[in-house]
């Protein structure tokens, strides 16, 4: 439905021709002008000859330099609160924005503050122009030969910015950013672009939230309109991230439908190595946690059928441990910590045991797992940082058997670089 109540937005030159027909054109409701100091009286002339204007609808901003660009933006800026509680007033209330007049500075700085807002473009141009054509436009036959939604051409900025958010890990604002833009837009191609990088970016966005079910279904999504990503990366780079994407998909699917596995650990320590990659040594590090006590309780559960260290019998604790542990068992059942559960491995003879000690885990004074358990995350209130992290690391990957090509890796947007 076509707006009825518009929001005029004009620079002023040294003519009022242009803003006579921009008025003419769009019949404001409410017009603002800005005047730089030379032209502040054809301003005048406009609000004193104009009678298409409600009185009182009338506002002005005044440029102190109309040839300084930064000085041009910085007062422009005061734009963005008026334009915002207009457009609150309800859907009926638009925003046009026409930079025909002033200097080149002043319709720079309009184009540039007006950018972001959801508003249409207009440039008054005209059939007839003095000096054979190339000078001004000829009293009387102005025509209004530009109006567009500028999100049409800047949905493609947000691309360029959605891409180097998710290449920084920050999936979700990325995903936002674009939710944002596609509501913005009105160009359809452009729109539906949008729409499926914004599947990409929130499928990933919900990955690394371990929402792996969710996560498959807008990477399905996303491959369904895989075409538009060559519209986005071009044909050479979209095939990679095309590629990486069907191999995701399939890995998101063994997550959801395998939650006790070893591709749920791999998921893990991924996921810790993102988090470290963002200085987040506390968070890092709870995972890390949980992916060697993960290793543990896979093994009891593959080699000894002991599926809950929560719930162990104690019939199954070999002696001498059993008899040590005997008064901890409630109803005949155990509830194994981490390091519980690896003193059950050793007993028991497996590899990983013999393997936790000679990295020193089992250590209480001296354990890197220590200085977990006292972090802000758990029962401290000191935090981790990078120096924990790396121990933990790498005794999580020596543990698991891992090498960091058996970790999936996200793809990268912005640049061409594949992703596993």
């Amino acid at each position: 439905m076509e707006s009825n109540y518009h929001f005029l937005i004009c620079t002023v030159g040294g003519t009022a021709d242009p803003i006579l027909a921009a008025i003419k054109e769009w019949k404001p409701a409410r017009a603002l002008l800005i005047p730089s100091s030379e032209t502040n009286t054809i301003a005048d002339d406009v609000e004193n000859n104009c009678e298409s204007v409600p009185t009182g609808a009338w506002e002005r901003i005044k440029l102190h330099d109309a040839e300084n660009f930064s000085d041009c933006v910085r007062l422009m800026r005061d734009l963005d609160e008026k334009v915002t509680a207009w457009l609150r007033k309800g859907p009926a209330y638009d925003v046009i924005v026409d930079f025909t007049g002033g200097t080149k500075c002043m319709s720079a700085a309009l184009a540039l503050v007006s950018r972001r807002w959801p508003c249409r473009f207009s440039y008054i141009g005209g059939s007839q122009r003095t000096k054979s054509g190339v000078g001004v436009v000829e009293p009387g036959k102005e025509q209004a030969r530009v109006t567009q939604n500028p999100w049409n051409a800047l949905g493609y900025q947000a691309i360029e910015d959605a891409c180097l958010l998710f290449d920084q890990q920050a999936f979700m604002p990325a995903a936002n950013l674009l939710k944002k833009a596609r509501q913005a837009v009105d160009d359809d191609s452009i729109k539906r672009t949008l729409s499926t990088l914004h599947q990409l970016c929130k499928g990933y966005g919900l990955w690394d939230r371990f929402q792996h079910r969710e996560a498959t279904q807008r990477i399905e999504n996303t491959l369904k309109n895989a075409n538009d990503l060559k519209a986005v990366f071009g044909s050479t780079h979209s095939e990679l991230v095309i590629r990486t994407l069907q191999q995701h998909r399939a890995m998101l699917e063994t997550l959801f439908t395998q939650p006790q596995s070893r591709a749920m650990v791999a998921d893990l320590l991924a996921n810790a190595k993102r988090r470290s990659c963002e200085g987040r040594w506390d968070d890092g590090v709870a995972r890390l946690y949980r992916a060697i006590e993960w290793i543990a309780q896979l093994a009891l559960a593959e080699r000894y059928g002991i599926s809950n260290t929560g719930s162990v019998l104690l019939e199954c604790v070999p002696e001498p441990l059993r008899e040590k542990w005997q008064s901890r068992a409630e109803n005949g059942k155990l509830k194994l910590g981490l390091q519980d559960a690896y003193l059950l491995l050793d007993a028991l003879g497996h590899e990983a045991a013999r393997e936790f000690k000679k990295l020193k885990l089992d250590d209480r004074d001296r354990s890197p797992l220590t200085a977990r358990n006292q972090s802000i995350l758990a029962h401290g209130a000191e935090p981790v940082g990078k120096q924990v992290f790396d121990r933990l690391w790498s005794a999580a990957m020596t543990l698991g058997g891992f090498s960091e090509s058996d970790l999936p890796t996200f793809p990268r947007l912005a640049t061409n670089e594949d992703g596993r």
